[in-house]
């Protein structure tokens, strides 16, 4: 049909809940391209890999791309306050605001006539003071602390701890993902990457969360392809805990 009902293309940097899937290097500069080309805006979810989780600020920087909005949640308060936020491009924010001029602040001017041109959205919650003010403070302790940074060093120790204790292993296809969130794939075959069975997969994770260690699952994403175990432990982990959870995971894979 063309790219003429088109308005936007969402997509994360790095799908998480759907079995962390890292995209090639030049993905997202060839979906941005495409969407350049024909005037469709590129909305990037972050909500996952957004603050730090992937050992960068935000899932998107690892790939050389503006996108034009950003949703954001989760990591922008940490949890301890319910809070999103949807992020605008200067070009996307123009508009929304009342502007008769051609130009304001420098910016590309409303192409809506003025009585149109104010974003027309309410919600109840929104603009929350407390969770706004937990949000602010999450941040200043994330760059504080140097806790992105952090998440790339002890995700790679991670993800090589778990390729050497498991990754040869005959029911792992992939150890995937960046920083502190990565994917195991399990499956029956390592050659045809057949799927493990649900049961199975179900079994291994009961496995961990019996020895103390919670994993993730994306087990109602994609049916028959609940086989990849999802692990975005905190920023603060500790090599001797990601050791920890290799050997946990190695346990349940073999029992």
């Amino acid at each position: 049909e063309g790219a003429e009902p088109v308005a936007a293309f969402i997509c994360e940097p790095i799908t998480s809940g759907g079995g962390v899937l890292v995209p090639p290097e030049n993905y997202l500069k060839e979906v941005r391209k495409v969407c350049d080309d024909h005037g469709v805006l590129l909305i990037l979810d972050e909500v996952v890999s957004g603050f730090g989780r992937t050992g960068a600020m935000f899932g998107h920087h690892h790939y050389g791309v503006t996108p034009d909005i950003v949703t954001l949640a989760k990591g922008l308060t940490s949890g301890y306050q319910p809070l999103g936020a949807c992020v605008v491009s200067d070009r996307v924010f123009a508009n929304f605001h009342d502007c008769p001029d051609a130009v304001h602040q420098g910016k590309v001017a409303s192409t809506l006539p003025p009585r149109l041109a104010h974003l027309r959205s309410i919600n109840t919650y929104g603009g929350h003071p407390v969770a706004c003010a937990v949000g602010l403070r999450n941040i200043e302790i994330v760059e504080r602390e140097g806790l992105v940074e952090r998440a790339a060093e002890m995700g790679a120790f991670l993800k090589r701890t778990l390729e050497e204790a498991i990754g040869a292993h005959k029911h792992v296809g992939e150890v995937r993902g960046r920083g502190l969130l990565v994917g195991v794939e399990l499956v029956a075959d390592r050659d045809t990457k057949t799927p493990l069975d649900d049961d199975a997969c179900g079994a291994i994770v009961r496995r961990c969360a019996d020895a103390g260690v919670v994993v993730g699952r994306n087990a109602s994403t994609v049916p028959g392809l609940g086989n990849v175990l999802i692990l975005a432990p905190p920023f603060v982990i500790e090599e001797h805990e990601c050791a920890r959870v290799a050997e946990t995971l190695r346990a349940a894979l073999d029992a």
